[in-house]
């Protein structure tokens, strides 16, 4: 028995999808039921990760577990409460969905956590697989509003590389690690197969709509400013500087790799299918009724 955490998120929900095509019985875990999706083979149990003792039920007979859970303050808690609670339960396999760069001396604190999450997974007898996906090209997608309103697109990494990678591919990644052997201990950087500057990226998009997108250069102050408006909190507008900066700097971020292919073999999806498919998210009213 599969368990799959965040099935109602982006890459949880993609992998439900995935076991259900596939025809492998799962169970996800869900907050909220009125959000869980019916699927061929998912059962939807309540629960909450933040909440211990929600999880003894939803745990019980699981085998695998994926884990992922939101990004915040308390990511290391939730998290950790879910590798004990798989501990207890008899888990044999954890895949856990990290992030580029975690490590104990990186200055984002969401790799910080990430890091901290995976030291605890390694050490708790389980076997584990994690997984550190690279910039998500649904990134581009939170500056629809600036591309709309402003034909504009901002960011603090320059020019720097970056291998955008779809959720989507992601997603193909962790189901196969779930329902295929041979993945204990291993350590996948899951990237596209083309690094991009943020720069690129709004060319890309400018030609894709047919309208002039500028590339705002922002400096770390202007940088920082945006993300308080934007409603960020300070750690996770911290990581976002901080990763930025590594971007711009170039060196490991650059990395492409070939997982996504080795483990679904197909190339991962680009830049560019994937801004055509969300041409109109870029697009404003106005656009629209100029064409």
């Amino acid at each position: 028995m599969i368990l799959v955490t965040g099935g109602t998120g982006l890459i949880g929900g993609e992998i439900l999808r995935l076991l259900s095509k596939q025809g492998v019985a799962a169970r996800a875990l869900v907050r909220d039921p009125a959000k869980a999706r019916k699927l061929p083979g998912i059962t939807w149990v309540d629960g909450d990760l933040s909440k211990p003792e929600t999880l003894r039920g939803p745990f019980a007979g699981v085998k695998i577990l994926f884990l992922v859970s939101s990004i915040g303050e308390n990511t290391v808690a939730v998290q950790q409460s879910a590798i004990e609670a798989a501990g207890a339960a008899g888990v044999e396999h954890i895949v856990k969905l990290s992030a580029f760069g975690a490590s104990a001396h990186t200055k984002a604190p969401i790799c910080r956590w990430h890091y901290q999450i995976e030291q605890q997974m390694e050490a708790s007898g389980m076997k584990w697989t994690i997984l550190r996906p690279h910039h998500f090209m649904e990134n581009l997608l939170l500056q629809a509003d600036y591309v709309k309103n402003e034909g504009a697109i901002y960011a603090l990494s320059g020019d720097g590389k970056i291998p955008y990678v779809d959720s989507r591919d992601i997603a193909a990644v962790a189901a196969a690690v779930l329902t295929t052997p041979g993945h204990h201990g291993k350590k996948y950087v899951v990237t596209g197969g083309e690094a991009f500057s943020y720069r690129e990226a709004s060319q890309i998009i400018a030609r894709t709509i047919g309208k002039a997108v500028r590339f705002v250069d922002e400096t770390p102050e202007q940088a920082r400013a945006r993300r308080t408006r934007e409603g960020y909190p300070p750690s996770i507008i911290e990581s976002a500087l901080a990763i930025a900066a590594y971007q711009r700097a170039g060196g490991k971020t650059v990395t492409i790799t070939t997982t996504v292919a080795d483990l679904t073999g197909r190339p991962p999806r680009r830049l560019e299918a994937f801004v055509q498919e969300h041409a109109d998210a870029f697009r404003s009213s106005h656009d629209a009724i100029l064409e």
